[in-house]
């Protein structure tokens, strides 16, 4: 029997099911959550591992994860190798440093598995030293990678090679099993798919051939590893994209790589082109489990269910409590707080950093930066072991419960000093109880400000709502530092008429009352979208006007098409490139490739951005009583959520 230990209010690992071990093939694996693949670029230029990577992933496996599954490691350097710094395998010389990564996994009870990869036409040129991608067929991917060519049969039977030797070094370096990823539109996903692949030959046309690729690896994979390693598959059992793969097609083809000796399956959803894959903010928490459960009720192997499941653990209770999966992988919930697991487990899980499914972390790869987290400033950073004790405790006061006030204020506190917190308003969360006002991300911004008073309280900061920033306020806690954390306040529209607009973020303050039918909403960032989104879903048909070509230009990529799409489905209305010059009885008028524009509506909201709240003559009162000053958050030009809490964190640190 496996028994969580004896602390207050915990419960025994036998009345969770999240914390059953689960057998597969021959490994026993302690509790039913796995940490998902994700891409990092913390490996090093020519993929081997670093100090970086590992530390990222013994944060996870300390933090209670049942099985790691190493992010896409790479089979073919030449042909398979994607953006960034990706994990390689294609050669023996990786072998010793992947061992050190599972010998730091294995001292902390995880197992931890590879997944391999082979890119196919989801990749540049530049990438690949100027070869040209391959793929089933010459089809080209429509968000990104350019165009293919068709992989010749020499070079498919090469490519089972190559991961027949990957698997080979897998074992050989003490991992405890093997995953192919067949899923997302990548080489395997190119070759099931009608939509992808269009052969002549016996690799393309019947499912029978467009299964032969999978096969072929699956059977020389197993023939390497012999019949005792564990063999896992992630499958896309669905794209939903035109022509693309059907759930009944993805079900055949589960049942194929049972049969072939697969023995579980970590079932995801469509591709890059699709984006159905990340459940975003908005979407139900299980808005991918009906995969994983049609997947089960096919097969009779351990099927993995994926999706935002960590959010509530509730809802990952009940995928394994209903048998609709055996297992559950978590995956930016993990980025968000690695210990997540852990305060499952021990009923703690109101002090757990909440992913507010904001896809920064994606977005961070795909402007070519290291993986990053909105919410987890430490994240990447595992190894530097930053909080540390003050060298001279100070009294710190923080003025402003915004993300980053919240953030410095929680961070400077467990590093030893002692913090006061002041905020005019009755509530912490600055702007950012603003944005959980709106529809469609309530709950992950709620979340975190709850995350945020639960870290306050035990960190020991001296909380004070409702009270002013002035001068005599501040200089009575006797500070030896103040913050300023005041963040920034909305702007008018700079045209004649402005008078007439009205803020936006007040009407979702508010629920847009007192508005009429229609509104026209000035600015397309991510602030006009929530508006827009929130007021249609009152009824009230919203227009955004944009004077650039892009909406949501800040927004990662992903989130941003997730909210076009769902802007389309609520009927909002947007009009990129369109410049107003005056706001007016009736409307806005607007210029547009050089002609005048007239847009009608009840009511006219601003939503065209921020600038910092004015603290000069407080700032110098404070200062000229000596006391040290620092500013930090959107008074510093920050912006949005990632930048506030990194700036509050970071700087609490080198404060």
């Amino acid at each position: 029997m496996f028994f969580a230990l004896r602390r207050r209010n915990l419960v025994t690992t036998e009345t969770n099911p999240l914390f059953q071990p689960i057998r597969i093939r021959n490994l026993t694996i302690k509790n039913r959550i796995g940490m998902a693949p994700m891409h990092t670029k913390y490996a090093s230029e020519s993929g081997e591992v670093t100090d970086k990577l590992i530390e990222y992933f013994v944060a996870r496996a300390r933090g209670g994860v049942g099985l790691i599954v190493v992010e896409n490691t790479c089979v073919d350097w030449d042909y398979g190798k994607g953006d960034g710094n990706p994990v390689t395998i294609h050669d023996d010389r990786f072998r010793p440093r992947l061992h050190e990564l599972v010998k730091a996994v294995h001292q902390h009870g995880a197992k931890i598995i590879t997944e391999l990869h082979h890119v196919g036409r989801q990749t540049f040129r530049s990438n690949l030293g100027g070869r040209t991608p391959v793929s089933a067929s010459a089809v080209q991917s429509e968000v990104g990678g350019d165009m293919p060519r068709e992989i010749t049969e020499e070079e498919i039977l090469e490519t089972v090679q190559n991961f027949r030797r990957a698997a080979r070094r897998t074992k050989e370096a003490g991992f405890d099993g093997v995953e192919l990823h067949g899923a997302h539109g990548y080489l395997f996903n190119s070759f099931i798919s009608p939509r992808t692949n269009k052969r002549t030959d016996k690799w393309g046309g019947s499912f029978a051939n467009r299964c032969r690729f999978a096969v072929a690896v699956v059977r020389a994979v197993r023939e390497e590893i012999g019949p005792d390693f564990p063999l896992f598959f992630r499958m896309s059992a669905a794209e939903s994209t035109p022509n693309g793969l059907t759930l009944e097609d993805g079900l055949r083809y589960a049942r194929v790589l049972q049969e072939e000796g697969v023995d579980c399956l970590d079932v995801s959803h469509g591709t890059y082109e699709s984006i159905k894959h990340f459940p975003m903010q908005g979407d139900p928490l299980d808005s991918l489990v009906h995969l994983a459960e049609a997947v089960k009720q096919a097969v009779s192997i351990p099927v993995i269910a994926v999706g935002s499941l960590g959010i509530d653990p509730k809802v990952a209770e009940r995928v394994i409590t209903e048998g609709k999966a055996d297992m559950v992988h978590f995956g930016r919930e993990l980025l968000a707080d690695p210990e997540l697991p852990n305060k499952i487990r021990f009923n703690r899980f109101e002090e757990a950093r909440t992913c507010i499914r904001c896809n920064e972390c994606t977005g961070s790869i795909d402007k070519g930066h290291f993986l990053a987290c909105a919410v987890n400033p430490e994240l990447g950073y595992e190894y530097k072991k930053a909080l540390q004790q003050s060298p001279r405790a100070k009294r710190v006061v923080v003025v402003g419960a915004g993300p980053a006030g919240l953030e410095y204020a929680v961070t400077a506190a467990k590093s030893g000093n002692t913090v006061t917190l002041l905020d005019k308003q009755e509530h912490i969360g600055g702007l950012a109880r603003v944005c959980s006002m709106s529809e469609y991300k309530n709950r992950e911004i709620c979340r975190l400000i709850d995350y945020y008073g639960t870290q306050i309280r035990k960190a020991g900061v001296d909380l004070q709502l409702g009270t002013p920033a002035a001068a005599e306020t501040i200089l009575g806690f006797s500070p030896d530092k103040v913050v300023f954390a005041m963040g920034s306040v909305p702007l008018s529209p700079p045209v004649a008429g402005s008078e007439r607009a009205q803020i936006a973020i007040d009407k979702l303050i508010d629920g847009g009352q007192g508005l009429g039918e229609s509104v026209c909403i000035i600015g397309g960032s991510g602030v006009g979208l929530d508006v827009a989104l929130s007021l249609s879903h009152k009824g009230i048909r919203a227009t955004i006007i944009e004077m650039t070509d892009t909406v949501g230009r800040e927004l990662s990529g992903h989130l941003r098409w997730h909210l076009l799409d769902m802007a389309a489905a609520a009927g909002v209305t947007i009009l990129p490139s369109h410049k107003v010059i005056e706001i007016v009885d009736f409307g806005v008028v607007a210029e547009h490739s050089g002609q005048r524009v007239e847009i009608p509506c009840d009511d006219v909201l601003s939503a065209i951005g921020f600038e910092r709240v004015d603290t000069s003559t407080l700032e110098q009162e404070i200062t000229s009583a000596g006391i040290e000053t620092e500013v930090l958050g959107d008074m510093t030009g920050a912006g949005h959520f990632m930048d506030a809490i990194q700036a509050g964190f970071w700087q609490a640190i080198e404060a």
